[in-house]
């Protein structure tokens, strides 16, 4: 028996949820099929280039007769462009094989988060099927469609794609069905009898599925999917089993699950509220709370929420596409516009997350009338949605922009003095729009 085959992994901080699956090969020997989850929130990513990059060590070692016959390490390179995935409900899947001669195992798997040097371990026994077995372990998947192209390639079959979900867990929002993948093994004298497949699903000892379906072989090994439908169920931890009826012959696997109700829509662009406050005050002004410093982490995140919220509104968007527009241009700052700061924090970094990329950028370099050394400026304009000039310059000539003329923005304001930066024979015709 498979025992003890899946659930989350709880040792100092790092998350990881593995699910094993049994299957006959064509030459009846026990392939495992080891799945492992671990959610982006519970990793390290760390900055490289244009991108973020989280690395996993997975090491696996398959004991008998408390004997290590095979041992197996894996390095995990886990990337994304995006900063904010490596806090959200996305996580990283991979599979392991293995094909095992008839007996009893143990499987320890050791993870190891190298950036966080968190780590977890996590132990299984594992009893190889009989060779006249006719069903295979029952796989859970959150997504099972045609996909004939390479993404999750290990879980495909064919040209279909089964995304297991080692975490068991199904959120009613994301996932409409639970879908239930097993293999059934006949050979051509069991193929002249008519089987029957029942599926029951429990909650609390109640009865929420109760299924008999007709089942004849055509192959000696069938992949068959079922589903249950989430909708008009409740959140709740859920049993249930499979049993397979061909003739004389009958088998039967176990499965559990658990079903969540949607979170609470948080919207933020960055962690730590206190970001979010700095980066609303550039669309709100002086109508943030000045007392910002006493609210309470919670206050300030619900306070950030209806902020976005109410800017999304006004912009007459979602807030979840608003949100996805600031995040991009916020980190097209930070690549961009960072020196001694995060770009965001920069004055030509405001004006870009405010508005987004000008419809003309006019460059160039001071002349010899100023009191200072050339110095480069940018010229922004816009045009499209509103009429704005803005004038940059690069004040300490260390890349570091600086605001010091705008036109058509009552929230920014020129330096009075621009002109001593500019010098007298600057000309001012390029700040016309």
């Amino acid at each position: 028996m498979l025992v003890a085959c899946a659930g989350p992994i709880f040792a100092q901080s790092l998350t990881i949820h593995i699910s094993p699956h049994r299957y006959l090969s064509k030459d009846k020997a026990t392939i495992v099929n080891l799945d492992y989850q671990v959610p982006y929130n519970n990793l390290k990513f760390v900055k490289h280039k244009n991108g973020y990059y989280a690395e996993l060590d997975i090491n696996i070692e398959v004991l008998k007769n408390d004997s290590l016959i095979f041992q197996k390490n894996i390095r995990d390179n886990i990337g994304i462009s995006n900063q904010f995935d490596a806090k959200s409900d996305k996580a990283y899947l991979n599979r392991v094989s293995f094909s095992l001669d008839p007996g009893s195992y143990i499987f320890r798997v050791n993870a190891l988060d190298i950036n966080s040097k968190r780590s977890s371990t996590y132990s299984f026994p594992i009893e190889t099927l009989s060779p006249e077995t006719i069903l295979s372990d029952i796989e859970l998947c959150s997504v099972v469609r045609p996909d004939s192209s390479a993404f999750l390639e290990k879980f495909h079959r064919g040209k279909t794609l089964y995304q297991s979900q080692p975490s068991l867990i199904f959120e009613k929002r994301d996932n409409p069905y639970v879908y239930l993948s097993f293999e059934v093994y006949t050979n051509e004298s069991m193929r002249q009898d008519v089987g029957i497949l029942i599926l029951t699903v429990q909650k609390d000892s109640i009865l929420i599925v109760d299924d008999m379906i007709d089942f004849i072989a055509h192959s000696d090994n069938e992949r068959i999917t079922l589903t249950i439908p989430l909708t008009d169920i409740e959140a709740g931890k859920y049993n249930g089993n499979i049993t397979l009826q061909i003739g004389e012959l009958s088998e039967e696997r176990n499965f559990e699950f658990f079903v969540t109700e949607p979170k609470i829509q948080y919207y933020y662009v960055f962690v730590n509220p206190d970001d979010d406050y700095k980066l609303l005050r550039y669309f709100m002004g002086e109508s943030a709370p000045g007392n910002w410093k006493t609210y309470s982490y919670d206050a300030k995140k619900q306070y950030v929420n209806r902020c976005w919220v109410k800017l999304a509104n006004a912009n007459q968007v979602s807030p979840e596409s608003f949100i996805q527009t600031i995040r991009d241009r916020v980190d097209y700052a930070n690549k961009h516009f960072s020196h001694f700061s995060d770009g965001w924090t920069t004055d030509i970094g405001r004006i870009y997350i405010r508005h987004g990329e000008p419809d003309d950028v006019e460059k160039g370099t001071t002349l010899d009338d100023t009191r200072f050394v050339r110095k480069d400026f940018q010229i922004w304009k816009y045009r499209s949605r509103f009429n704005a000039v803005y004038l940059f310059l690069d004040i300490q000539m260390n890349g570091n922009y600086k605001l010091i003329y705008v036109n058509g923005d009552e929230r920014e304001s020129s330096n009075p003095n621009y002109m001593y930066y500019l010098g007298d024979d600057f000309d001012t015709s390029l700040l016309r729009n």
